[in-house]
C-alpha cells in the first residue's frame, strides 16, 4: 500500500516534531497543567501529507474565561503549528484555535437539546480518530473518561454498548445529512469534500463499528479496556489489525487508491474545481465515484466476514 505507507510516515514525522515542539513552547506556562490540544482529521487517520490541513481543539479546564487566560500559549500553539502545517482548520468554531472547550462541556447532553453538531462533532472525533498534540497522559485519561460515560448506564446483560453504537450512526448521518448546507455555507469545493465524505467519513463509521462489534465479543467487562486499545488503533491500521483475510486487503488497496488521488496535485486541484452541477464532466471525480462504490461494498463484505450472521452487531445496526 504504496500510498498509505507514505502518507502514515509523513503524518508520524509531523506529529512527533509537533509534540516536541509544543512540549518546548508551553514548558513555562503556568497554565501547561490544564492545557490538553488534540488533532483529529488527516492527521489522527495516520493518512496526512504535506496539502493536508490539521484539525484540532484545545480543551482547558477553568472556571473562568479560557481564552483570557491563555492567550499568550495560543500564540505559542499557533506559531509551532504554522511552521509545520500552514494550512490550520477553523471549521465554523469546530476546530482551530479558537476552539478551546473544557473536557466537561463534552460529556453532558449527550444527546440532549443543546447537543449540537460542533459537540457531537468533537466528542466523536475525539473517541474514532482523536490524538494528542500536547499531554497524552491526560488525552488518554479524557477518553476513558468519555467511554466511560456512554458504557455505565449499560446493562450487564447488553450484548453490546447501544448507546455508543448510536452516538456513532448519529454522528454519521449527521455529516452526511448536512452535507450540502456545509458546501453552501463554507464555500468549499464540492467535489473534493464529496469524495473525502465518500471514502474518509465512511472509513471512520466503519472503524467505529468495529470498535462497537469486538466491544461485544470482549464481553460487558473488558468492554471499556477492549475500546480504549482498539480506538489507541488508527483506523486503517485497526482494519489490518482485525481484519486480516483477502476482504481487509481488498478495502486497503482501495483505499491506497483514493489516497493516491487526493494526494496527487492535479486530480486535487481538478476535484477542487468540480461543482455539482458538472460532476459528469470530470474524469477525475466520477473516477473516485465509482471507485468509491467498490469501497462501500468491501466494508459491507467484511462486516460480514468478520462477524457471523448471529452477531449482536447485524441486529444493532438495522433496529
Amino acid at each position: 500500500m504504496e500510498h498509505i505507507e507514505r502518507s502514515r510516515d509523513f503524518t508520524i514525522d509531523t506529529l512527533m516534531s509537533l509534540r516536541a515542539e509544543l512540549e518546548q513552547a508551553l514548558r513555562t506556562s503556568p497554565e501547561k497543567d490544564k492545557l490538553t490540544i488534540v488533532a483529529t482529521g488527516s492527521y489522527g487517520r495516520e493518512e496526512a501529507s504535506p496539502e493536508s490541513d490539521i484539525d484540532l481543539f484545545i480543551l482547558f479546564d477553568a472556571d473562568d474565561s479560557a481564552e483570557d487566560r491563555i492567550r499568550a500559549e495560543l500564540k505559542s500553539v499557533e506559531d509551532v503549528i504554522k511552521a509545520k502545517v500552514p494550512n490550520m482548520a477553523g471549521d465554523t468554531g469546530t476546530f482551530g484555535l479558537d476552539a478551546v472547550k473544557s473536557f466537561s462541556e463534552m460529556k453532558i447532553n449527550i444527546g440532549g437539546q443543546h447537543d449540537d453538531n460542533r459537540s457531537l462533532t468533537r466528542r466523536m472525533l475525539f473517541l474514532l480518530e482523536g490524538t494528542w498534540l500536547y499531554q497524552e497522559t491526560r488525552f488518554k485519561e479524557y477518553q476513558s473518561s468519555l467511554l466511560r460515560r456512554y458504557v455505565e448506564n449499560s446493562s450487564p446483560k447488553a450484548a453490546l454498548p447501544r448507546f455508543l453504537l448510536n452516538d456513532i450512526i448519529r454522528y454519521y448521518r449527521t455529516i452526511t445529512t448536512d452535507f450540502e448546507h456545509k458546501i453552501s455555507e463554507s464555500g468549499k469545493a464540492w467535489g473534493l469534500r464529496n469524495i473525502k465524505l465518500r471514502f474518509s467519513r465512511k472509513l471512520l463509521y466503519f472503524g467505529g463499528i468495529l470498535v462497537v462489534a469486538e466491544m461485544a465479543e470482549a464481553g460487558y467487562d473488558k468492554w471499556e479496556p477492549r475500546a480504549l486499545e482498539l480506538f489507541s488503533i488508527p483506523v486503517l491500521r485497526r482494519i489490518e489489525h482485525l481484519i486480516k483475510d483477502g476482504c481487509g486487503e481488498k478495502v486497503l488497496m482501495i483505499y491506497d487508491r483514493f489516497i493516491a488521488g487526493i494526494t496527487d496535485k492535479a486530480t486535487r486541484e481538478a476535484l477542487s474545481r468540480v461543482t455539482k452541477e458538472d460532476r459528469t464532466g470530470s474524469t477525475e471525480y466520477q473516477g473516485l465515484r465509482v471507485l468509491s462504490d467498490e469501497f462501500s461494498a468491501a466494508l459491507s463484505e467484511c462486516l460480514k466476514s468478520r462477524y457471523k450472521p448471529e452477531h449482536p452487531i447485524h441486529h444493532a445496526l438495522m433496529f
